[in-house]
């Protein structure tokens, strides 16, 4: 028999999904199913030497590429073909790019290139090697290496609309990857393949050429059923656009059922539909309530009209996109929204207004920035993309490579024709301030209150704010000025990773290791947030200097609100034992969280909080650091801000109530 080995490689411990895929779909065929050995397959981050080590007389390599892993990948690739001439080395996935010119001239230790989906192409492609003499020209969809020559064959055919692909949960392909008790052990599950999108700066509906297809319902329920019965915690939903069809209702029923019947799975995530829609809504409420929901993606990139036509983004308008966040924050469902930095057309102007614009439609709990990343197949990456806007780029690493693995590169923008690197340097920086000051609430309930009372708009609070931190030399604000640094130190050094930039700046390192020394999950205004968590008071007192600039005097009511703002950030030295009582002289959880007007008084109220994050995981500990670090701001993967940074509203008791 000719033996499979197959790459996965990823840090986190997600099952071996595309491995899965593609055997469950081969073995359908005798000649594969009698004629092959697949191998355990390698998902799991290790030394090149440890994993090539553990290839024996491999007939075939295959890799899953990504852009975490295809670097690692090819080098094990490289490694494996000169101790074993003879073994075919076959890379697919997301990674492998379309456009081969070059590709082999860097990596010539691939044999064979498969493009797009890969059920197809690769059975085909275990069946013809299978003769004396294979003629893999005949095999559509695939790249061959032809000493150093690419000849790349017609597209392949895809599957049918019912995805013929047996399960591969169910056929027992993940059995031994589940019982050996790793511990963050992420389930990934397909219920349909395909976006109905073109988005330019993703690959997702490029690779899957718009077409929607979708599993078999009764084999998708039996799925869940296997996912009960060997208690999978975590499952990650890799549709990218799961809720667009109304059997998804259907399945999420199913995920609830299984969760009573076996108390699995505890927690799903979701790519949701990119339009939100009535049944998005009802699987959302549905999760929610049974406290499986990491959060609904109310999906924007950015809010600007232009830009989202230049990047050919659908949208439904601001009006519509308020009215589904009404209705899910009237459910109580968290929602996060996710903006780009960097797409083509955006300014320095309509990113912060943008944000800002978020605010004032309701959007407080969740904004995630990422920086705008070239993927070798998304239509922004083209020739003719990057000139038309002018997108200034660079190669950098991805993130830190442990002691004998690859290092892994991305490529980042960095500015374009209408936001130079310099606003580009602010509007980032803004975003980690919004994330640690709005997001992490330290100033979510005093910038609502200042808008709403007409008193400071959002915008300029904090774009005046952020302007303050970085000029006043104040000790509560240094960490803002040490990330600025940072970020124009990311533009100039080549070394500095995208992903663990934090990791290479020992000042903040010695700080962040005294909270978890083993965390390597740290993002800019992470570091922002727990800063201020050990400045509080000084902070404050310099926000009501900064306000009194303003001609916003620090009376008898901003006095009481300052403090309030305060006394709601769940805090080191906070007790979950004997909880927390407060009383203001005015009715601010009301008005925040009841949607009721100010009214003077006298108003006690106790915080009770004793666990926080989805689930109510994340256990409170008084001045235990690590508890508080994953209470006050949850895990680094799979993240929410749900719950997190201050005291929640279903967990504070109305003590003493006297209006006057």
């Amino acid at each position: 028999m000719k033996s499979i080995y197959f790459l996965s490689l990823n840090s986190i411990q997600f099952v071996p999904y595309a491995y899965g895929l593609l055997r469950s779909y081969a073995e359908k065929d005798a000649r594969i199913a009698t004629n092959y050995l697949w191998k355990e397959p390698f998902c799991r981050m290790a030394p090149v030497e440890v994993i090539v080590g553990q290839i024996v007389e491999p007939d075939i390599l295959c890799a899953s590429c990504y852009v975490w892993n295809h670097n690692q990948q090819a080098q094990i690739a490289q490694k494996v073909k000169k101790k074993y001439p003879q073994c075919k080395v076959i890379f697919g996935g997301p990674h492998v790019p379309e456009e081969t010119t070059s590709y082999f001239s860097e990596y010539n230790d691939v044999d064979i290139l498969i493009h797009g989906e890969g059920e197809i192409p690769f059975r085909r492609l275990l069946i013809e090697l299978l003769e004396d003499s294979p003629n893999l020209q005949k095999i559509d969809g695939i790249t061959l290496n032809q000493n150093y020559t690419p000849i790349k064959t017609p597209r392949s055919a895809q599957l049918p609309r019912n995805l013929p692909i047996p399960s591969p949960y169910l056929k027992g392909f993940f059995d031994r990857f589940l019982s050996e008790g790793n511990s963050n052990t992420i389930a990934l599950w397909e219920t349909n393949r395909g976006c109905p999108y073109s988005c330019s700066f993703c690959d997702w509906g490029v690779r899957a050429m718009n077409k929607m297809r979708r599993h078999d319902l009764d084999k998708t329920i039996q799925e869940i059923e296997y996912m009960g019965t060997h208690k999978v915690e975590d499952i990650y939903i890799s549709d990218c656009n799961f809720g667009i069809f109304k059997r998804d209702l259907e399945l999420a029923k199913k995920l609830v059922e299984s969760k009573k019947k076996y108390g699995y799975p505890k927690r799903v995530r979701i790519q949701f539909a990119k339009n939100s829609n009535d049944t998005v809504f009802e699987i959302s409420k549905l999760l929610h309530d049974n406290d499986m929901l990491w959060g609904t993606t109310l999906s924007m990139q950015s809010v600007d009209m232009n830009v989202l036509e230049a990047v050919a983004r659908q949208h439904i308008g601001i009006s519509n996109y308020k009215k589904l966040k009404d209705r899910y924050l009237e459910a109580r469902i968290p929602t996060y929204t996710e903006l780009i930095l960097g797409l083509p057309l955006e300014t320095r102007d309509s990113f912060i207004n943008g944000i800002c614009t978020l605010f004032d439609i309701g959007i407080h709990d969740d904004i995630r920035v990422f920086e705008l990343a070239l993927l070798p197949n998304a239509p922004i990456s083209r020739r003719e993309q990057r000139k038309k806007y002018s997108l200034q780029t660079k190669i950098k690493p991805l993130r830190l490579a442990d002691s004998g693995n690859a290092l892994e590169k991305i490529e980042l923008v960095f500015g374009t024709s209408t936001m130079p690197y310099d606003d580009w340097v602010y509007c980032f920086l803004f975003a980690e301030a919004i994330q640690a000051l709005h997001n992490g609430a330290y100033t979510r309930f005093l910038a609502i209150y200042l808008n709403d009372q007409h008193l400071l708009p959002y915008r300029a609070f904090y774009d005046n704010l952020l302007q303050f931190m970085l000029t006043k030399k104040a000790g509560c604000f240094a960490s803002f000025r040490r990330i600025k640094k940072l970020i124009q130190d990311f533009y100039d050094d080549p070394n500095m990773p995208q992903i663990n930039r934090l990791l290479t700046q020992p000042d903040i390192m010695e700080f962040l290791r005294s909270y978890n020394p083993q965390r390597k999950g740290w993002q800019p205004w992470t570091y922002l947030w727990l800063s201020l968590s050990e400045s509080i008071d000084a902070f404050y007192e310099n926000v009501c200097i900064f306000l009194n600039q303003y001609g916003i005097v620090s009376d008898k009511i901003l006095t009481d609100m300052v403090q309030y703002q305060k006394d709601i950030i769940i805090q080191l030295n906070y007790d979950p034992i004997s909880g927390k009582k407060v009383t203001y002289q005015w009715n601010w959880f009301d008005y925040f969280f009841e949607n009721k007007k100010l009214q003077e008084g006298i108003y006690t109220i106790r915080y009770t909080d004793t666990h926080t994050g989805p689930s109510h995981r994340y256990p409170l500990g008084k001045n235990n650091k690590k508890k508080f670090l994953d209470a006050a701001m949850g895990i680094s993967y799979p993240y929410t801000k749900f719950r997190h940074f201050f005291h929640q509203p279903d967990m504070t008791e109305k003590i003493q109530y006297l209006p006057s």
